[in-house]
């Protein structure tokens, strides 16, 4: 499968790597993610090139990874800077890969394309992750399963009336509507849900549960596999009350088959309640673990070794319709990249981008 590599991926959350070495498939490739003594990471491949020893089975040394099979040192540049064998000359062969690695927001970001195209103003801004005025629940899972397969859940909310219909079914749902808008390359897939009960999911945020409220679900997909949703439920009798929250889901494949699904929930309400932090949690293991996760795995198995869904030649409903746009501009930025060394980096800009209300 081919990749779209001149972009920015998450590699980690940045409470992931700490002063242990860190390692990781991305796009089929074996990086290891370690810090300096200053703290600043650094990435580089997983493989010493003397044996070809996994490098996190050494150690960290100062500023350096040393490799635990004969104990070449190596620099976050990918320089080998130490043999202690022999003359403790150094081959000009004995380098291995570095990535760009830029920590903005929380988050660790990696572009494994041309590194003389790595732009860090083509970074997202997330800065409300870091926004002292909200408060962040983080979370992260593995799926067994292609990454656009779970950019195409994520894309289409009708499935939260089955898959998770105790948490965020309602009745209203058959009233909803749904525009899907294509700004360049960003795609939004916006549904309002009117005049309905609230979802069991959010009922203890509200001092009268059974009160109606409109109900809109916002989702922004950015290449190559960046979604933020945004909800909100407005009381009809009290508009200018409610709640406000916002999803933030990060895919980064894997392999073709499988991806590393970074994820949370950011609020601007109740920042000191323990309780509401711990029923995010539980929220997010419910809904991913037990209800997406399952059905998203058993999509691919189903699927086979098959990463192209519409190559099986799906039958597709109006309820696709963001899910294929989608698809559409990802396949297009794929192919442009494939017919040109000269590649714009992609990405939103460094443009500011607050949380909807």
């Amino acid at each position: 499968m081919a990749f779209l590599k001149n972009t920015w991926y998450v590699a980690a959350w940045s409470h992931e790597v700490t002063d242990q070495l860190f390692r990781r498939k991305i796009l089929d490739s074996e990086i290891l993610v370690y810090r300096r003594e200053n703290g600043t990471p650094a990435a580089v491949a997983n493989l010493c090139p003397h044996r070809f020893a996994p490098l996190h089975l050494g150690r960290i040394k100062g500023d350096f990874v040393e490799c635990g099979y004969h104990g070449l040192q190596f620099d976050g540049a990918g320089n080998c800077v130490h043999n202690p064998h022999g003359d403790h000359s150094i081959p000009k062969a004995a380098k291995v890969r570095s990535y760009p690695l830029v920590e903005r927001h929380n988050i660790l970001w990696i572009w494994p394309g041309d590194p003389a195209l790595a732009d860090p103003a083509a970074i997202p801004d997330y800065s409300y992750l870091v926004d002292k005025n909200h408060k962040t629940i983080y979370g992260g899972k593995t799926v067994m399963a292609n990454y656009e397969l779970i950019t195409d859940n994520l894309m289409d909310a009708s499935h939260t009336q089955y898959v998770h219909m105790d948490l965020l079914g309602t009745d209203a749902f058959t009233r909803s509507k749904h525009e899907v808008i294509q700004e360049g390359m960003t795609v939004h897939s916006n549904y309002l849900i009117p005049g309905g009960e609230v979802p069991l999911a959010y009922k203890p945020y509200f001092d009268d549960p059974n009160e109606l409220v409109d109900y809109s679900v916002n989702f922004r997909w950015q290449a190559p596999a960046l979604v933020r949703n945004s909800v909100s439920l407005i009381p009809i009798a009290d508009p200018e009350g409610g709640i406000r929250r916002t999803g933030t889901h990060l895919m980064t494949p894997e392999t073709d088959i499988t991806t590393h699904y970074f994820f949370c929930h950011t609020r601007d309400f109740k920042l000191d309640d323990v309780l509401l932090d711990e029923r995010t949690r539980m929220w997010q293991q419910s809904g991913l673990s037990e209800q997406d996760g399952p059905m998203i795995e058993a999509v691919q198995k189903a699927m086979g070794t098959a990463t192209d869904l519409n190559s099986l030649k799906p039958v597709l409903f109006s309820i696709d319709a963001a899910a294929v746009r989608v698809r559409r501009v990802l396949a297009k930025l794929i192919k442009e990249e494939s017919e040109s060394s000269k590649v714009v980096p992609r990405g939103s800009g460094a443009a500011a981008l607050p949380i909807e209300q």
